[in-house]
């Protein structure tokens, strides 16, 4: 089976203070953290989505991905995964696309990787936490369309209701944090998983 990873990092941070993705921790920005995880499983295949800041944060990624820069970033994260669907979909064939967040920085490969090792074609695959499905997680071909026509702020959230029946749930509590604020950067400087 061959899979796309979809790492969304266009949001302008306002939270955070802007240019989250850019922030070090132990020495390496965030996106490069989030890039290095998902870099070994997917190769060619991984694909980051920009747009706030797209000009400043795309020189400091230092894998050869694919950057797909989504203009109509203020109206969500939905605009997101929408554009980064349709550039996966002019690249080839796939048959589930794994969506992660820039910013879940206490996730590592292993985790992603359970995920992966999970799917089967037709069903989601699911990071739960919080008593919820959520992402990271696999979406199958037959759900492209819907994820290619996603305009909201809460990004794939919906789908992931609606799709309850036909998702396969991975515990993973530690997708529960993200870094929002420079507070949970500062929190997270020492974590052994970074390094």
């Amino acid at each position: 089976m061959k899979l796309a990873g979809l790492i969304l990092a266009a949001g302008e941070s306002k939270r955070f203070g802007g240019r989250k993705q850019l922030a070090k921790l132990n020495g390496k920005p965030m996106l490069q953290h989030t890039v290095d995880h998902l870099e070994p499983l997917f190769g060619k295949d991984l694909f980051v989505v920009l747009g706030a800041f797209h000009d400043e944060i795309r020189p400091h990624i230092k894998h050869p991905v694919n950057i797909v820069i989504n203009p109509d970033w203020p109206a969500g994260m939905g605009t997101s995964i929408a554009a980064g669907i349709g550039e996966i979909c002019r690249n080839g064939a796939y048959d589930g696309i794994l969506i992660a967040l820039a910013d879940q920085m206490k996730i590592g490969t292993t985790q992603y990787l359970s995920l992966i090792n999970q799917f089967e074609k037709g069903r989601i695959v699911a990071s739960r936490y919080g008593n919820k499905n959520a992402v990271p997680a696999i979406f199958p071909a037959s759900l492209f369309m819907q994820l290619g026509s996603l305009n909201t702020q809460t990004g794939a959230r919906e789908l992931l209701v609606q799709q309850q029946q036909n998702t396969i749930s991975v515990p993973m509590d530690d997708a529960s944090f993200d870094v929002d604020f420079k507070s949970d950067l500062a929190a997270l400087q020492n974590d052994k998983i970074l390094n």
